[in-house]
Formats: C-alpha cells, structure tokens, sequence
C-alpha cells in the first residue's frame, strides 16, 4: 500500500533530504555530496530497522553504482564529454539502499521519463534561450526514489 508501510521518521526526513538535493541541482547543476551522505546514511539506518536483508541492501548499492558508473563511461567514449555527473551517480547509490535490487530499473525508468517530459515542455517554449540549456538528472532521479520507495514493491504488480 502507498506509504502506510513507511514510517513518517523515515519518510519526512528523506523527502526534505531529496527536495534539497532537487534545488541544488536544479540551481547550480551540482549534487552537494553532504546530502547525497546523508540520504545514504539515513538509507542504512532504514535498512535496519526495516529488516530489510543486508544483502540485498548491498547488492543494490553495487548495482546501482556499477550501472550509472558504465552508463557514464560509455556516454563519455561515445560523445566525448560527460552527460551524466558524479552527483547522479551517487544519488542513484545512495537512493538504492532504501530499495530492493528488482525497482532499480523502476528508478531508472521513472526518473527518464520524468526528465524526457521536462525536455518536451521545456521544448515546447518557443524562446531559442531554453535550446543549449542544460539539464540536471538528479531531481529526477529524487522523484522517481521517492515515488519508488513510497509505493514498494507494489509497483511491480502494476508494471506486470
């Protein structure tokens, strides 16, 4: 169910956490790592005292980080420059602590659809100021671990 399995001491400091990182990204196109700390910090006392199995705690640290790591890479070898931050990375790691393995790609999947619909609009102005702006990815990486962690593993049943 939809947050009635979250505690709110867990749930409130986790969205002001994932807002603030939200503004500073949106505001200087950088993740300060003190907060992408703390969400990791704050995900690790969750997993406790959740029961949520360690193993997969870590497993889903060394996934998330691996991934983002090589999408990095490759966009980098491909393009020539970097399309994904170091911040995006950590955000993405220290947002799969407060989840199971199988929603990373729910993750990954919410938070580009969310960034594509942001380029769409953004798009669709029809002042040529927006065309060369760039884009963060980590407030969209906050909603889709927010939406994400808020629904569970229900979210599974809904994409089947």
């Amino acid at each position: 169910m939809f947050l009635s399995e979250r505690p709110i001491y867990f749930a409130l400091p986790l969205w002001i956490l994932l807002s603030a990182l939200c503004y500073y990204d949106f505001k200087t196109m950088k993740l300060p790592n003190s907060l992408t700390l703390a969400v990791l910090l704050l995900g690790l006392v969750y997993s406790l005292f959740s029961n949520q199995d360690p193993l997969l705690t870590g497993i889903s640290f060394l996934i998330s980080t691996c991934f983002l790591l090589m999408v990095s890479y490759s966009y980098y070898k491909l393009r020539g420059y970097h399309g994904l931050g170091m911040g995006d990375v950590k955000l993405f790691a220290a947002g799969s602590v407060w989840l199971s393995p199988y929603l990373l790609p729910i993750v990954l999947l919410i938070s580009s659809l969310t960034a594509i619909l942001y380029f769409i609009l953004i798009m669709s102005n029809k002042d040529n100021a927006f065309l060369n702006q760039k884009i963060p990815y980590g407030p969209f990486l906050a909603i889709a671990i927010w939406l994400t962690w808020l629904s569970g593993d229900e979210i599974l049943y809904y994409l089947q």
